[in-house]
């Protein structure tokens, strides 16, 4: 049997970090990733560094913003000066990373990385070596080839053709409520647990399962026609659920007000005060991209920002698999600083049975105020 580990010492120390030096550790892993990814697109592998260039470690530190892994560099300096960086920050990312297994992207640049002691090298950025340069990018090249193996391909592959089935799939379901409701009422909502609270999940998942019939209930009468849901395991807080409230808005108004009520409801009601929830309706205004509130048929603009926003729903998730099913064999499961999880994982992504199209006859749909 298989059986996934948490170091709970190293869970422990993840979680006294503050929130903003959670976020940068958090940013530190998605430029490993970010790396890893851009090293992946090359179909041929050409050398990045360059011994007769500078090169820097950037300041990341406290920038606020947060780093997406599929951005891509328009400079390949740039993309050799974020892996100096990633070198840097190696060990701190390691000895704050609680799970037993390491995501596909964070393994193979460990390894490499070690392969090539560049963890023990000190060099000044600015005036690199040409057999300095040499073994960076003898490390990215191997990099580059861990990737191309087999089972790493189908991994990789297997990880997009989720998040592209999930991303057509909720497209068509906000083309689904469009066509059936003219003017949607969007409500998301993050539900979570307090940091000291005992959570599983089994606990999650059922109090899901409770929420989802408490919405059913309290937005009876056609006012509620969907929603979508996505489970998600977090490093620092553990099990968290994310949710889009689909309301019927010629029966309701307004949003703010809908999604403080669920809120509380999760909060008090069913984790009877050891939940916690975010209303992310009561600051939509400071989005870049709006989309949610109210969402009108004829709004191309608003119906394109409302399925963008779904989009963070239909990302892969790699963290709770690594924990429900992990890589791990013949652990020592006496040891009081190691969590060994056996449940296995069902559905962590579901949306509501959209509602029955009934083509109206008469006058066509108008922009109602």
């Amino acid at each position: 049997m298989r059986v996934s580990m948490i170091d709970l010492y190293k869970q422990d120390l993840l979680k006294q970090l503050s929130d903003e030096d959670y976020q940068q550790w958090c940013n530190d892993l998605m430029i490993i990733k970010r790396i890893v990814i851009a090293i992946n697109r090359y179909k041929r592998f050409k050398d990045i560094f360059d011994s007769r260039l500078c090169y820097y470690l950037p300041n990341y530190s406290r920038f606020g913003s947060r780093i997406y892994s599929n951005e891509s560099y328009d400079d390949p300096r740039n993309l050799a000066n974020d892996f100096l960086y990633g070198i840097s920050v190696l060990r701190k990312i390691d000895d704050y990373y609680p799970l037993e297994y390491y995501p596909l992207y964070l393994r193979i640049f460990i390894d490499c990385v070690d392969a090539g002691q560049l963890t023990r090298v000190h060099y000044d950025p600015a005036n690199i070596s040409p057999i300095f340069a040499d073994r960076l990018n003898d490390c990215m090249f191997e990099i580059h080839q861990e990737l191309r193996k087999n089972e790493n391909r189908i991994a990789l592959k297997r990880v997009k053709e989720i998040t592209s089935r999930q991303r057509r799939s909720v497209e068509e379901y906000i083309d689904r409520l469009i066509l059936c409701v003219s003017r949607l009422l969007v409500v998301r909502i993050d539900f979570g647990y307090c940091e000291d609270a005992d959570t599983s999940y089994e606990l999650i998942s059922k109090h899901r399962d409770v929420l989802l019939r408490y919405l059913r209930e309290k937005h009876d009468g056609g006012v509620q026609v969907g929603y979508i849901w996505k489970l998600e395991y977090g490093l620092k807080k553990g099990y968290h659920l994310h949710m889009m409230i689909f309301l019927n808005g010629s029966l309701v108004q307004e949003s703010i007000s809908h999604g403080k009520l669920i809120a509380n409801h999760w909060i008090q009601v069913i984790t009877e005060s050891k939940g916690v929830a975010f209303n992310c309706n009561a600051i939509m205004s400071r989005y870049q991209r709006n989309g949610i509130g109210r969402v009108d048929y004829y709004d191309i603009n608003k119906i394109n920002a409302l399925k963008f926003a779904c989009e963070y729903l239909t990302k892969y998730d790699e963290y709770i698999e690594l924990v429900h099913y992990g890589y791990q064999t013949n652990q020592c499961i006496d040891d009081p600083t190691r969590q060994p999880i056996y449940t296995k994982l069902n559905r962590v992504f579901g949306k509501a049975k959209p509602p029955t199209y009934i083509p109206h006859l008469g006058r066509p749909r108008s922009k109602g105020i």
